[in-house]
């Protein structure tokens, strides 16, 4: 008599609320990285999830106004759009890193590429013997020798890395119970203003039309908006109209003035100015660098 043991049928697989709402997060980019000392990269954001493994050195990790300390076999993943910089202890033993962008995460009560409930989480591993760590080794191996399939194979591969990475994602907690109703009410007007922000970047928004999103008067909301993201609201502008230029100068060949306007800033060179001191590099040789046709490659 036949017999069936470990019997599943996956034809019509239920969805559950940690399973990405079936959606297929997307590796944009994966990298080796080896960090310098504070002050050679600036603070910045991206618009999709970031995940770090530091595989050696020390460092330190800052976001919403903290500083973290970071060294081998940390793992860190950043939420979209939270302010952050990572950055060597020294120059003598650099941190040094893998790194992935990650477009198209949808979970369960969160926001688009979020993961976490403070917009980021550290885990660290006691060696480099875990899933996380071989699931790069794998990864990079099929990257590097692109044997038959290494395509299907390396999305197979990303697509156990990630699972394995959120399944270190703290639960949530039920925040009701902890907190105040006046700091709920503010957090989600906030958030509003925040998500207004980055619908309509395009426009000619001032602090005026923002503080009338909040329904506070403005040297309230200018104080709980800093207070809450570690930013004013204006800068926050600039940068998503910085993070979206990235996107149009590495995504398309529409002259730099047309993304200027395109962003929200009439005026070209106004919009240079604010781009290189957001990232330290001209609009112009961020383009050549992104399509890879630098003077360096």
């Amino acid at each position: 008599m036949a017999h069936f043991y470990d019997y599943y049928h996956l034809g019509n697989l239920s969805l559950v609320s940690d399973d990405l709402q079936r959606s297929r997060p997307i590796l944009l980019t994966f990298s080796k990285v080896q960090n310098g000392s504070k002050g050679e990269t600036p603070t910045h954001m991206h618009t999709h999830l970031e995940i770090f493994y530091f595989e050696s050195g020390t460092g330190f990790f800052d976001i919403q106004g903290k500083t973290f300390p970071i060294r081998a076999n940390d793992l860190l993943v950043i939420d979209a759009k939270q302010l952050h910089m990572q950055y060597s202890d020294s120059r003598d033993v650099p941190l040094t890193y893998y790194c992935f962008a990650v477009d198209s995460v949808r979970m369960k009560g969160k926001s688009a590429n979020s993961v976490s409930n403070e917009g980021f989480f550290i885990h660290s591993f006691k060696s480099k013997k875990n899933a996380v760590y071989r699931g790069i080794l794998q990864l990079l191996d099929e990257l590097k020798e692109r044997r038959y399939g290494y395509a299907t194979k390396v999305d197979a591969l990303f697509g156990m890395l990630i699972v394995d990475v959120l399944r270190f994602t703290p639960p949530p907690c039920n925040e009701a119970e902890n907190v105040s109703d006046a700091y709920l009410t503010n957090r989600k007007l906030l958030n509003d203003v925040k998500e207004y922000i980055e619908e309509h970047f395009a426009e000619d928004i001032t602090l005026d039309d923002l503080t009338k999103q909040s329904f506070m008067n403005k040297s309230y909301f200018l104080h709980q908006f800093k207070k809450m993201f570690n930013i004013s609201p204006m800068h926050y502008l600039t940068l998503v109209r910085v993070e979206q230029a990235k996107i149009l100068l590495a995504n398309t060949t529409r002259p730099i003035t047309q993304i200027a306007t395109d962003v929200g800033v009439d005026n070209p060179v106004y919009f240079t100015e604010l781009f290189t001191k957001a990232m330290g590099i001209s609009p112009t040789m961020y383009r050549k660098v992104a399509l890879g046709q630098s003077k360096y490659n």
